[in-house]
């Protein structure tokens, strides 16, 4: 293993922490969810791999959202429960819409092609929806799931010091496919998501989460080469 590869591997296993709290947020709250990401123990993990990736090249994008984790008081599940309800609703389409392929300009096969293009990446890396969930492919919770994985597979791989040349391809598939789902699917809505949460909960848990969001998302669109997308990405109409 080369002289940079231990610090590639915790970057990308910092990365990893970050998404998986923001895909166990941006589900219906528990007291369960909560602890899989420390909340009642002022996040630990999760503000040391925010610092990490600041560190890395954050350019400090990711610094105010680690202080409002510092600073925030976790509310009960039943106050976070209120406000998850009244953002997103029972449907796809509350007062902030969390799944992708609602968002952009509605040209009759969208949709079905971006759940098409979703479901690709997924199945190509062995991976399937639950049974019983009735959560979208295209839903913030799933694509920062799904990028959370890809960073864990990354690390798996980066940590391996005898890798194959099978491998070192699957790999650069695993870096290759990070970036292509952030350029198309996460990094295309995820801004426009992660301002109107932010805008819609100010001072609350959610909306620090969105802050949290917006943060690594940009700080992903400048590691990859992704031009972001826009905060101004419209819902399609509702017909």
């Amino acid at each position: 293993m080369s002289d940079v590869q231990p610090a590639a591997v915790d970057e990308a296993l910092a990365r990893s922490v970050v998404y998986h709290a923001l895909s166990v947020t941006f589900q219906m709250p528990t007291e369960t969810r909560l602890g899989r990401i420390g909340a009642r123990e002022g996040f630990p993990v999760l503000t040391a791999a925010l610092e990490r990736l600041d560190d890395l090249g954050g350019r400090g994008l990711l610094a105010s959202a680690v202080a409002g984790l510092r600073a925030l008081a976790v509310p009960s599940v039943d106050a976070i429960e209120g406000a998850f309800v009244r953002l997103f609703g029972h449907t796809a389409r509350g007062l902030i819409c969390a799944c992708e392929a609602e968002y952009g300009p509605d040209t009759g096969f969208q949709q079905p092609q971006q759940l098409a293009d979703i479901a690709g990446y997924y199945l190509a890396f062995g991976l399937h929806p639950a049974t019983a969930s009735d959560t979208r492919l295209d839903h913030i919770s799933c694509e920062c799931e799904f990028m959370g994985f890809l960073n864990r597979k990354q690390a798996l791989l980066l940590a391996d010091p005898d890798a194959s040349s099978d491998g070192l391809d699957t790999l650069a598939a695993t870096e290759e496919a990070q970036r292509t789902f952030l350029r198309d699917h996460l990094g295309r809505f995820g801004r426009a998501f992660a301002v109107r949460a932010a805008g819609a909960d100010t001072d609350g848990y959610l909306g620090l989460f969105g802050r949290v969001l917006m943060g690594l998302v940009d700080t992903e669109c400048a590691r990859l080469g992704v031009a972001p997308g826009p905060l101004d990405l419209i819902v399609s109409p509702d017909t």
